[in-house]
């Protein structure tokens, strides 16, 4: 029931996608019939309908506007929902691992593997706990510890004797675990028999660094790293990811760099941004963009930097004294990505880096089965999708809704639409698409034909 243009809890699904999309081919069928295909925006219409075009759902009545969904979320004790447990690892990359990719630096990431926990009661478990946190490491969030290498070994060994997905997870900026969203669709997953890894960035998630180094919007190398590692060991299983916010920003770089090398199976990304200069301006452009929403933006990012300047002290770019200065008086994140970010993504200035790494400009190279789930009443992202864009690419359907505000779409009920969309989705795939027969996209390849001397981008 709509009061004011996005304002009020009945929600409205409008589906955007090529004419042609890709054809995916049917486990079980014959490899020789040529009818054994389902098109991609066919699968999603009769197995995944809550993003049909015109599909309508109800949301919490008290959370009419977008501003409050995203609030509510930040605001509510989700602490005890969604009570997955998670077993933590540590990678460590070498200078060998270094020089086998690129933009690979040294150091360290986080990856919390969802697990069933090993431990019989909670007093076990802190036991446990206590005894596998690192010395002089932060104290990790409810229901995760450090596994150890046998541990670990013993998870990946349960996920070798079935044949069900993986799904790796992109957490959004300086999040992880603790958001409630991804508890609550690596809870749906799991029950559906998928095994779930959360890849944390650099330096978030309470993983100190070990060298100077905080994921920007172009590190894609440890996802790429890490898929590598999975496809490795799980050949025949299918991989597929999912980004939330930020994380899906990442992802969607990863894919279009990929393009048709890509080991994954498919995508999904909720309420990532295309167009970071846009949205820039775009969370700065309202009152509460401006007096809530960049200064928590812009807290969480000092405060990552600050967890972590032990590590950043012997850069040229980075000076303790100059940074608790600038903490004190920072009022939104475009300061920060143009003082730091910028440098650790190896551009002039924060407006040069947010145009880098913005998938607006990449998104005619992915050529991965993507699920694209996003607002129009999202407060903190620009909301100017680049749906042109996919009407051109066979690989992608997005689904926009009227409301939901920034990574919260909350129902009635008080749990999250896209926690039941995401599984659908992946599940119609392990399902039904068998990841061995090549994808029919009717030959489409984009190429740029001029001015490749002076911006290549295709």
């Amino acid at each position: 029931m709509s009061i004011l243009p996005n304002w009020g809890f009945r929600n409205t699904v409008h589906a955007y996608h090529s004419d042609n999309t890709i054809k995916l081919g049917l486990k079980n069928a014959d490899k020789n019939d040529s009818t054994a295909v389902i098109p991609l925006n066919e699968l999603i219409k009769n197995h995944v309908p809550q993003v049909a075009n015109n599909y309508k759902y109800w949301l919490n009545p008290l959370l009419f506007t977008g501003v409050i969904q995203t609030l509510y979320i930040v605001k509510t004790d989700y602490t005890k929902s969604f009570p997955v447990h998670f077993g933590r690892k540590l990678f460590q990359i070498t200078k060998e691992d270094e020089l086998a990719y690129d933009h690979l630096p040294e150091g360290q990431f986080s990856v919390d593997f969802a697990v069933e926990p090993i431990e019989k009661t909670k007093e076990e478990f802190q036991a446990k706990y206590k005894e596998t946190l690192p010395e002089g490491f932060p104290r990790l969030h409810p229901r995760c510890r450090y596994y150890t290498e046998a541990e670990i070994s013993s998870v990946l060994k349960s996920w070798s004797q079935d044949e069900n997905a993986i799904v790796l997870v992109s957490p959004g900026l300086a999040g992880g675990i603790n958001e409630p969203q991804i508890r609550a669709v690596v809870e749906n997953l799991v029950k559906e028999g998928k095994h779930c890894l959360v890849l944390n960035g650099r330096g978030c998630c309470r993983t100190p660094i070990t060298t100077p180094h905080i994921t920007t919007g172009l590190d894609t190398s440890d996802m790429r790293y890490l898929v590598d590692k999975l496809h490795k060991e799980f050949p025949n299983k299918q991989i597929h990811l999912v980004g939330f916010s930020f994380g899906g920003l990442i992802i969607a770089n990863y894919l279009a760099e990929e393009g048709e090398k890509s080991k994954i199976t498919s995508a999904v990304t909720v309420s990532s941004p295309w167009n970071l200069l846009e949205s820039s301006h775009h969370i700065y452009s309202s009152f509460c963009g401006r007096h809530l929403f960049e200064p928590s933006i812009s807290f969480y990012l000092c405060n990552m930097m600050k967890n972590n300047k032990k590590a950043l002290l012997d850069t040229d770019w980075f000076d303790e004294e100059d940074f608790n200065k600038f903490r004190k008086i920072i009022t939104r994140a475009q300061q920060f990505d143009d003082k730091y970010t910028c440098k650790l993504a190896g551009f002039p200035s924060g407006p040069a880096y947010y145009m880098a790494a913005s998938p607006i400009l990449r998104t005619l190279k992915i050529k991965t089965p993507m699920l694209i789930l996003n607002s129009m009443d999202d407060p903190v992202i620009s909301s100017n999708y680049p749906i042109i864009d996919v009407k051109h690419n066979p690989y992608l359907y997005m689904a926009t809704c009227d409301l939901g505000g920034h990574y919260a779409f909350v129902k009635p009920d008080g749990k999250f639409w896209f926690a039941d969309v995401v599984p659908e989705f992946i599940g119609a795939f392990d399902k039904l698409v068998d990841k061995s027969v090549p994808i029919d996209d009717g030959g489409f390849s984009v190429k740029q034909i001029g001015f490749k001397d002076r911006i290549s981008l295709y």
